[in-house]
């Protein structure tokens, strides 16, 4: 179960990030450079940086927006990405901004916030792309197997930075397939948050 001291080893931060009713993520090639992965925007914390600075610092160096930092309603833990289960910790989170997911220990964790931008992202030189994904792009992306060529078809939103092989399969990371599971479990936070009721 989650320990307040894991939030003394927060490493890395991330955002899901909403602009104009879509979620920005960036989108590049894998390892192996045979599928596009899809991830959330964020990075490491620097040594003389809180992890609001951090946060605010990657997301601007990668997608050339400022962002909106909001309080998560709910907080969720998970040890690794990996497992299957997650638990609301809302109760014991002491940050100033709460996020909506840690994950990790009291060696290293990495935590993920909501937050809303209104201005069009743009890929850093070191990016490959930007997507921005509408709540059914998640569910697909997540649910079978979609080349990138088939999303922009039916309407997908890619700006990109460098070329893309567009036959190329677009799979979901960690993040975008807890973001699609919180939707399928029915929680409310998501729609909340796509409103901007939050």
């Amino acid at each position: 179960m989650f320990n307040v001291n894991v939030l003394n080893s927060l490493k890395t931060v991330g955002s899901f990030i909403l602009y104009q009713n879509t979620f920005v993520f960036m989108i590049g090639p894998d390892k192996s450079g045979e599928k596009l992965g899809i991830v959330r925007l964020g990075g490491h914390i620097k040594e003389n940086e809180n992890y609001i600075q951090a946060l605010k610092r990657e997301i601007e160096e990668e997608a050339s927006v400022k962002v909106k930092l909001i309080n998560s309603p709910y907080s969720f833990y998970k040890r690794n990405w990996d497992d299957k289960c997650y638990y609301e910790i809302t109760d014991n989170m002491p940050l100033e901004i709460k996020p909506l997911i840690i994950t990790g220990d009291e060696a290293r964790s990495t935590a993920v916030f909501l937050a809303y931008t209104e201005e069009l992202p743009k890929p850093s030189s070191e990016a490959y792309g930007i997507i921005l994904l509408k709540g059914n792009d998640i569910k697909d992306i997540c649910s079978k197997k979609t080349c990138l060529k088939d999303f922009l078809k039916n309407g997908g939103t890619l700006i990109q930075q460098k070329e893309f092989d567009y036959d190329m399969e677009i799979y979901a990371g960690v993040h975008l397939i807890f973001l699609n599971k919180l939707m399928e479990n029915g929680n409310d936070l998501v729609h909340r948050y796509i409103s901007g009721s939050l």
